[in-house]
């Protein structure tokens, strides 16, 4: 036989005192329990989540008010940057240009008073993020003219390694000691694939 809520009450009704007591105190302890697993854990829970993702957003918006407070100093930044960016590329240009260097290179050279027997580019040697171009050079002049010409090209905006120099062939011709100078004219490009 199965008994109802109110046989229940009835037999806790008819129980002595301390009985009472104990069963009122077990029911509040499980409902307290029942309260406690079902609803407040789950919501503290939550709420620790919560506060948590709350510390995070706030960290961000901190992080975004500066920069947005610095805006000017980054942007000022930025074109420094891009200024030391252009000024690197002049002296390690993306492109080889090799027609352009030639050029110089003869101008250089007239100016300094050297005669350009020949000018050859090689081909391009890759390293790991810039390619160099050597460039075989065979002029005629006197000492202080291959001097100049070396001095000249020390102060071009592109970077030019001069490597290989050999001197010879000694000869007066009006009245000035000239030789023949050979050597490897190396300038560099910077390989952009290479660095993604």
């Amino acid at each position: 036989m199965a008994l109802t809520g109110q046989d229940l009450l009835n037999a806790v009704n008819k129980a002595p005192l301390g009985q009472k007591v104990a069963v009122m105190t077990s029911v509040v302890v499980l409902l307290t329990a029942a309260n406690w697993y079902f609803f407040i854990d789950p919501m503290q829970t939550q709420i620790t989540q919560r506060q948590a993702s709350l510390r995070s957003l706030e960290d961000e918006l901190i992080q975004k008010q500066s920069i947005a407070n610095n805006l000017a100093q980054f942007k000022h930044e930025k074109e420094i940057l891009e200024r030391r960016l252009a000024q690197a590329l002049t002296e390690l240009p993306n492109e080889a240009n090799v027609d352009d260097l030639i050029r110089s290179l003869s101008e250089i050279g007239t100016k300094s008073g050297l005669t350009i027997n020949s000018i050859d580019p090689q081909n391009e040697q890759r390293q790991s993020f810039y390619a160099q171009i050597p460039i075989v050079m065979a002029v005629s002049g006197n000492y202080h003219e291959i001097g100049v010409f070396l001095d000249s090209l020390s102060k071009l905006a592109r970077i030019v390694n001069v490597t290989n120099i050999k001197m010879g062939g000694a000869k007066l011709q009006n009245d000035k000691l000239v030789v023949n100078a050979s050597y490897v004219a190396t300038t560099f490009r910077f390989l952009p694939e290479a660095g993604k």
